[in-house]
């Protein structure tokens, strides 16, 4: 999101939180765009629910619900995941042994704009360096399903799952020079209006669920405000609406087109989206570019669990036998390594050592 430019004011009128409802399933309180987060599901279950699956469970309620005020110690878990009914269902983007990454490929959407000279003098810089692209890809390979689900869930186009390479290198605990934050960093003012919660020893920019959940809700919104419009919708994220209104009305009183490319935008904005466009051709073309994507199957990755005791995640992970940041790198939201139940009262877990984290995490005493 803008680094500079983007301290924006969103006026909530009812008409509009309706929409955002019916269209990102997010629910409105005060004005705020809460991030959908579906409900979990009883502990004693578990087991069976991480069996490896590539069906789709029954869709939950279309809007959130608040945070249960659970027993101390008990703890419930769910697949990392928003929904688990896409859009527009596709047999074929769930075929045995598929990547997330394939299924990115597939559900593609957007124009194919490689040819264009803005965007292959990003294909010829982030191309000269494979390696780099394969360490990023990567970093990426543990979120992408939680986001390609999604996207997919709301008929977004997947070329959005890429965003985050342009945003933050698909790193959840970095912040830029202007305060912006997490994987799709959200400067503060802009976090809050979406529902983020910050404070000193919370920060929903840095929860993966959440933020991914603003995000889309935020580029819904900038999609039916620029009618249609993906390209400007992308670029009025990294720079505000309000920039690109502007940069229209200047084209349009000098009798230019008023289309993305023809925009006089501020240099990082100009540049933002097609950068992003040329993570899309280097990506779904890997092999041409000698880029090595991960092979993990198109299965969640991460799961969250409800617990309503404060957990020291660095002790959590030691006594489940992993390295002490394996929670705390997930869970950067906790600002201070422990959680806090009065804010949230989710954690984040690789799904492959959820079954010894879940007894870890029942078992400890509040920190």
């Amino acid at each position: 999101m803008g680094k500079h430019y983007h301290l924006r004011r969103l006026a909530g009128t009812a008409s509009a939180c309706v929409l955002l409802l019916s269209t990102a399933g997010a629910q409105a309180q005060n004005g705020l765009f809460i991030p959908y987060i579906p409900p979990a599901a009883p502990v004693e279950h578990y087991t069976n629910q991480l069996a490896p699956t590539t069906h789709y469970q029954q869709r939950p309620s279309a809007h959130a619900q608040p945070a249960q005020r659970l027993p101390r110690g008990n703890v419930r878990f769910q697949r990392a995941a928003f929904s688990q009914t896409p859009a527009q269902p596709n047999r074929s983007l769930h075929r045995q042994n598929q990547t997330a990454w394939h299924r990115v490929f597939n559900t593609f959407n957007m124009p194919d704009y490689s040819s264009h000279p803005r965007v292959k003098k990003f294909i010829r810089s982030y191309g000269r360096n494979p390696g780099q692209m394969s360490v990023l890809s990567a970093r990426a390979d543990t979120f992408l399903h939680m986001i390609i689900e999604e996207i997919n869930r709301r008929g977004m186009p997947a070329e959005i799952a890429l965003l985050p390479f342009v945003e933050s290198g698909f790193k959840l605990d970095v912040f830029s020079h202007a305060s912006a934050a997490g994987l799709w960093q959200f400067i503060p003012s802009t976090g809050r209006n979406y529902g983020l919660q910050q404070n000193r020893s919370y920060d929903a920019r840095m929860d993966p669920f959440a933020a991914t959940g603003a995000a889309l809700n935020y580029l819904q919104k900038l999609h039916r405000e620029f009618r249609g419009d993906w390209l400007k919708a992308l670029a009025a994220y990294n720079c505000g609406e309000n920039c690109v209104h502007r940069a229209v009305r200047k084209a349009r009183a000098k009798g230019r087109p008023t289309d993305y490319w023809n925009l006089s935008l501020p240099r990082e904005t100009m540049n933002y989206v097609p950068r992003l466009l040329a993570f899309k051709e280097l990506l779904s073309k890997s092999q041409r570019y000698g880029i090595r994507l991960p092979a993990t199957p198109d299965q969640a990755q991460l799961m969250q669990v409800r617990i309503n005791k404060p957990i020291n995640l660095r002790e959590a992970a030691r006594r489940a036998g992993l390295p002490a940041n394996q929670l705390t790198k997930l869970n950067p939201c906790f600002r201070t390594g422990v959680t806090t139940p009065r804010y949230s009262n989710r954690i984040v877990l690789p799904r492959e050592h959820a079954g010894r984290l879940l007894q870890v995490l029942n078992a400890m005493p509040p920190a």
